[in-house]
């Protein structure tokens, strides 16, 4: 298979939110993505890989800005990888703690689905490498997140 033209990766995902200040508390305080760069009240670029510029780029709008509608064609929710089991759960007591919108959880993985100020959906998983799935399948299986 040839690899010539394709992505590597996905590098960004932009949003467009109300209120700036909040959501860069949110996406740095919460989500925990380090703030890059801020140019005044219109964006924010935040995120955690030393190799990119930023994850997540975030652009003001007006407060009443429409927010997102599930019933139209658009981005569904983005997901942020966790390196183990221990860390989405560290994280998922950090989603509880900051009293953010938990929207789900899946019956198929370990994840935990919750929402961002303006009503982005996020999603938060920990896929285990086959070898780690082995293991645990041998032990009882995946361990999930559980709903509180």
């Amino acid at each position: 298979m040839t690899t010539t033209g394709i992505p590597k990766q996905l590098g960004h995902v932009a949003l467009r939110v109300r209120n700036l200040e909040r959501a860069v508390a949110f996406y740095r305080d919460v989500v925990g993505l380090p703030l890059r760069s801020r140019y005044g009240d219109s964006v924010a670029f935040l995120g955690v890989r030393e190799d990119a510029s930023h994850e997540i780029a975030l652009f003001a709008l007006p407060e009443d800005a429409p927010g997102p509608e599930p019933s139209r064609v658009g981005m569904y929710h983005m997901a942020w990888e966790m390196a183990s089991f221990d860390d989405l759960q560290c994280f998922h007591e950090r989603l509880l703690a900051n009293h953010a919108r938990i929207t789900g959880y899946s019956d198929r993985q370990s994840n935990v689905m919750f929402l961002d100020p303006d009503g982005n959906e996020n999603e938060a998983l920990w896929e285990p490498s086959p070898e780690e799935e082995a293991a645990l399948e041998s032990g009882g299986g995946v361990p999930r997140l559980q709903p509180r």
